[in-house]
Parts: C-alpha cells; structure tokens; sequence
C-alpha cells in the first residue's frame, strides 16, 4: 500500500551523487566530469542555495521552477 502524501509536503531531488560545478547562474549535474564535458549533463537553473550554518557538507538548490536539489559538497567540480 502506498504511503498517502501530505498536501503541504515538499520533495527534492537526491543528486548527491553525482558530480557538479556552478557556471554562472546554472549548475551542470553529471555523473562524472568526462559526461559534463560531453553535454550530457542535467542543467539547473539557480534560484537560491542554501547551505549549513555549521557544517557545510551539503548545499540544498531551489531552481526558478521551485523544484528543490540536494548536492554534496564534496562532489562539487572547481
């Protein structure tokens, strides 16, 4: 049986493992740099970012669309 979900409950999107870098105000999501270098990567459009006061491990993104994102960031590409 599934699970009845709540009106007023939000989802993301789990892209923690896969790799990632900011161009600008997009974000380039792959699975490894070699297929964000041969476009084949998913594109976000940034909106906001959000990180952690104490801990900066993870980066929650909201695209213009209001979809949410959640990177890991040491999957980040710099």
């Amino acid at each position: 049986m599934a699970k009845k979900q709540n009106e007023n409950e939000k989802t993301f999107s789990d892209l923690t493992n896969k790799s990632w870098f900011k161009d600008g105000d997009t974000i380039k999501v792959g699975d490894s740099l070699t297929q964000i270098m041969t476009n084949e990567f998913q594109s976000v459009e940034v909106k906001d970012i959000f990180v952690g006061d104490t801990f900066r491990t993870w980066k929650i993104v909201i695209d213009k669309a209001d979809k949410i994102y959640l990177l890991k960031s040491s999957r980040e590409l710099r």
